[in-house]
């Protein structure tokens, strides 16, 4: 059922990103020694079980950042350009993931933040807020012990 398992094996059939599955106060640490642009799948505070059809599938509201190098002290139009290209990470993301049969991301709509200066390395990026859930549900009989 691992949802994040998951996510890693989409994000890594994409070129030129790197992957990390943490909370934000670890990935602060993390993030000094992350090949960057990176893909931040925090740690999902909530979730549902979805029951139908003897399945049980898991459904988690994600946060997904795609975060990239910026500078210190940076002007508004250079960072757009990675604002942009994090976005297109972003939607590259949401295709595979809805093409993989491993997941899908719901709604159809998806709300994003942008980010800056979020963490103690320069970054800036954009963070996609969704529910994620599983494509193929677990039988409810494996959760169920044997009397």
């Amino acid at each position: 059922m691992r949802v994040d398992l998951k996510i890693k094996a989409i994000v890594e059939q994409m070129h030129g990103i790197s992957y990390e599955f943490n909370d934000w106060t670890r990935a602060n640490v993390n993030f000094d020694n992350l090949p960057l642009p990176c893909c931040l799948n925090v740690l999902p505070p909530a979730g549902q079980l979805n029951f139908k059809n003897g399945n049980v599938r898991d459904r988690v509201y994600a946060q997904i950042a795609f975060l990239d190098k910026t500078d210190f002290d940076f002007e508004g139009e250079e960072n757009e350009i990675i604002v942009e290209k994090m976005k297109k990470y972003a939607v590259q993301f949401v295709y595979l993931a809805n093409e993989s049969r491993l997941i899908k991301i719901l709604p159809e709509t998806i709300n994003y933040s942008v980010v800056y200066d979020k963490l103690d390395v320069n970054v800036t990026g954009v963070v996609l807020s969704a529910t994620i859930e599983e494509f193929q549900g677990v039988c409810i009989e494996n959760f169920i012990e044997k009397c």
